[in-house]
Parts: structure tokens; C-alpha cells; sequence
């Protein structure tokens, strides 16, 4: 019995070393395998001997057939890309519905400008700049003076405008509502003494002054036809006539103005004023409508309305003398 346990004994670490033996083997085989490969990899500055990098892609043209380039193998699975082609097409219709052209916004700093500076002869010079009105009508305003002006093609107008008040204020004014306001002082206002008559469109009234009993025509008859320049008031000799508005233009508001150096005069008597209107064929048998004003030692003074019908147009050619819309004006020597 005893020889029976020995002999098994014997049998199971036979067995055990047999298997220890075949582990160890195995092991052994596996490393020796691992190396070779491990022999075989190329080293890391041999990658770019091995190995092919993709080239940046080109910008494909419109309407032109591209290729990709193919994608290098990937190592140890020996997959590569297909190359495959690329084709763009353009259609050579308009999109439908393509939105409209924007207007031009204004630039900016455009609006206009009115400057004042005080001249000879109580008149005050106006520099209007608008240059987002060119080619455009512009009213004046002064006090109860007002007149139509045209701006030039570069957007500017220079003006020489009556002054009616010590302290001058001038607006300038467009139909879309831009405007401008300058003022200025005028110190000499008191030495003239001026009438203003004023009206709208081609109605065509006259302001006449005759001097110290001149007839018409004659050299002290100052009007439209003669109407003198500043020059005339060297030495309080005479006065001027200065003629407002845009003439060519039926619903401009239109003004002449007549001015004597009173302060100054040279001779005394009486200056004879009247208002004058001729029949037409533009304003026969039409309504005229038109206002006067005096202006005595610098205040405004006898103002005056007038509306009334032109006699129809049998009367073309004849005269209307307005009587009592200006009083005749008085030169006391001084």
C-alpha cells in the first residue's frame, strides 16, 4: 500500500515539471518572435523616406473637372483612398429675385450755411453754401422782406440784401425744409431811409422814385430801367434802386427796394414814390396781390396790403398808377 502512494507520488511531479516545461517554451518562443518585428520597424527619422505626404489641395477653376489626390496606405492594413473626381458646375442664369440698388445716403456735414457780414450802405452781404441743393430755388427772409434766390450749379450764392433792422436777422430756406439763420449789426441803419414793395410771380409792379421834382425819364427818375448802383449815395446826391428775385419764375416772391442816404443828403425837398403796374397778357384779367413798407431813421414804418384784379386783357399796354401805398418821402437838410 505504502508503494502504491509512492508511485503517485512520483507520477504527479513528473507531470507538473512536463507542464512547467512547456510554459517556459512557450514563453521563450513568443519574446524571440517579438523581436524580429520589433527589428523591423524603421526608425523615426526614416518616416519620411517610408512615407509619401498628401500635397496641399489646388483651388479647383470653375467649371472644371478636379481630382483628389490619393490618400497614402495606412500601415499594416493596406487601405487606400479611391481617387475620385470633383466637377463644379456654375448655372449661366441670373439668380431670380436679386434685390435693388441701394440709394446713396447723404454725406454727412451737408447741410447748408449762411453767413452775414455788414457792407456799406446799410446792406449786408449773404454767402449762402448748400451743396446738397445745387441748381435749387431758396427763399430769403428778412424781417417782412422776402425773395426767391437761385443757388448755383456748385451749391453757393452770394447776395447783397438790404438791411430793415439794427440788429439783422437772415434766414435762407428750402421747399424740403433745410435751412440756415446768420445775423449782423448795422450801426448806419438810422442815415437811410428805404421803401420796400414786394409781391409774387409775373404781375410785374413798378417802384418808381423821382428826385426833387425829376420827371420820368429824366435824371432823377430812378426805377427798374434805372435803377443807379451804390455808387449813387457818394455824398448824399441821390439814391438806388436794388431789384430781388428770380424774375423768370411765376411763383417766385420778388422785391425792389429803394434806398436814400437821408443822414447825409446833399439837397432838401420832397422825393416823389409810386407804385406802378403795367397790363400784360401774363397778368391782364388775373389777381395781383402785393405789400409796402417804409423804413424811417432805421424803423419800419407805413406798412401796406394790396389785392385787387388787372383789368382784362383789352388793356394791354396801359399803365395803373397804385396810389396810397407809399407815402413820399421828405429830405430835410441837415
Amino acid at each position: 500500500m505504502q508503494n502504491l502512494k509512492n508511485m503517485y507520488r512520483r507520477y504527479a511531479l513528473a507531470f507538473a515539471t512536463g507542464s512547467m516545461a512547456v510554459c517556459i517554451g512557450f514563453v521563450m518562443q513568443t519574446s524571440e518572435a517579438a523581436v524580429p518585428a520589433v527589428a523591423q520597424a524603421p526608425a523615426q527619422g526614416d518616416l519620411r523616406d517610408r512615407v509619401s505626404l498628401p500635397q496641399d489641395f489646388a483651388t479647383p477653376r470653375l467649371g472644371q473637372a478636379v481630382s483628389l489626390p490619393a490618400m497614402p496606405a495606412e500601415q499594416g492594413q493596406g487601405v487606400s483612398l479611391p481617387t475620385q473626381q470633383v466637377l463644379v458646375a456654375v448655372a449661366d442664369d441670373l439668380p431670380v429675385g436679386l434685390l435693388p440698388n441701394e440709394e446713396s445716403i447723404p454725406a454727412l456735414g451737408c447741410g447748408p450755411e449762411l453767413h452775414a457780414k455788414t457792407n456799406a450802405a446799410a446792406l449786408v452781404s449773404l454767402q449762402l453754401i448748400a451743396p446738397c441743393h445745387p441748381g435749387e430755388r431758396v427763399l430769403i427772409e428778412h424781417e417782412e422782406l422776402k425773395f426767391h434766390a437761385q443757388v448755383s450749379a456748385d451749391g453757393s450764392a452770394d447776395l447783397l440784401v438790404p438791411g430793415l433792422a439794427e440788429v439783422a436777422v437772415f434766414a435762407a430756406s428750402f421747399e424740403n425744409g433745410d435751412g440756415a439763420v446768420a445775423s449782423a449789426r448795422i450801426d448806419s441803419l438810422p442815415l437811410y431811409d428805404r421803401v420796400v414793395m414786394q409781391w409774387r410771380g409775373d404781375s410785374g409792379p413798378e417802384l418808381h422814385a423821382r428826385e426833387f421834382g425829376a420827371s420820368y425819364g429824366e435824371k432823377g427818375h430812378v426805377w427798374r430801367e434805372a435803377p443807379r448802383s451804390v455808387s449813387a449815395l457818394a455824398g448824399g446826391a441821390g439814391g438806388f434802386l436794388m431789384v430781388l428775385g428770380e424774375a423768370d419764375d411765376p411763383t417766385a416772391a420778388q422785391a425792389e427796394v429803394y434806398t436814400f442816404p437821408t443822414g447825409i443828403a446833399k439837397n432838401r425837398g420832397e422825393i416823389q414814390i409810386s407804385i406802378e403796374a403795367e397790363v400784360t397778357a401774363a397778368n391782364c384779367d388775373q389777381d395781383m396781390q402785393l405789400s409796402s413798407l417804409a423804413l424811417r431813421e432805421g424803423q419800419v414804418k407805413d406798412r401796406h396790403e394790396l389785392q385787387m384784379q388787372m383789368p382784362d386783357c383789352t388793356a394791354v399796354g396801359e399803365f395803373l398808377v397804385l396810389k396810397n401805398l407809399v407815402q413820399n418821402l421828405t429830405i430835410a437838410k441837415n
